[in-house]
């Protein structure tokens, strides 16, 4: 399985905020007239690794979607990435193995599991690099419960975000984010999880209601305080169109 640690992007978020925070005063002013609105629609067509799968390739309907809406220095956004994949198993009519939460091992007829992690999110432009530093609320939901694993956890959170300007033939976007402590139910147990999202690329405007986007998301979850069991992570590279609101 594919092995993350969150202490790296913890750091890249800690410094980020550090810098945008000290430079809000100074230049907020400088994403007047550039509010992000746009709604993004975008196939995406990574991996999952996680206890039910060491590479579980990304299958249709998996997407990726957001929703922003800015005002002045503000801006709100709902962001969806939603996952599709294979369970671990070597050909068909051959169970899957779990290593479960819980400790027991548990053969399983392999399936399609689902997986789909939503955030919600209010920020504020710093004026840093058109940065935008926030708040942010995480959900998760699945198709499998205990005691392959759980169903949902939710938690807040901070990061940054930077979004393409739409003025621009060309430009960049990116968003950070730290949740500290996500919690679930595990059948009668409740688990705390730490959890770092990532989405980045490039936008290439190709009309003035919008542009093709060039992206990549990652998630890297795992049991708090911070032990690789039931550690989830995806790698999901994604294409996609981005509409101008």
């Amino acid at each position: 399985m594919l092995r993350g640690r969150l202490s790296p992007a913890l750091c890249v978020l800690l410094i980020a905020l550090g810098v945008a925070t000290t430079s809000f005063a100074a230049n907020a002013s400088t994403c007047g007239g550039k509010a992000p609105s746009s709604v993004t629609t975008a196939k995406s067509m990574g991996d999952v690794y996680n206890q039910l799968a060491s590479d579980g390739d990304e299958s249709f309907p998996s997407y990726v979607a957001k929703l922003t809406y800015g005002t002045g220095d503000f801006a709100f956004t709902w962001q969806s990435h939603h996952s599709k994949y294979e369970s671990q198993h070597s050909g068909p009519n051959v169970d899957t193995v779990v290593h479960t939460i819980a400790g027991p091992t548990v053969d399983v007829p392999w399936f399609n599991p689902t997986d789909e992690t939503d955030e919600l999110r209010a920020e504020r432009c710093v004026g840093f690099l058109r940065m935008y530093a926030g708040v942010g609320y995480l959900t998760t939901a699945s198709n499998y419960d205990y005691p392959l694993g759980y169903q949902h956890i939710r938690g807040p959170g901070v990061g940054v975000e930077r979004y393409a300007d739409n003025t621009r033939r060309w430009d960049l976007f990116t968003a950070l984010y730290y949740y500290p402590y996500a919690r679930g139910g595990y059948g009668s147990r409740t688990l705390a999880f730490s959890t770092v999202t990532f989405d980045g690329g490039f936008r290439w405007r190709v009309a003035s209601s919008g542009g093709v986007l060039f992206g990549l998301y990652q998630e890297i979850r795992e049991l708090h305080p911070g032990t690789r069991v039931a550690q989830t992570v995806r790698v999901a590279p994604y294409l996609g169109y981005q509409f101008k609101l």
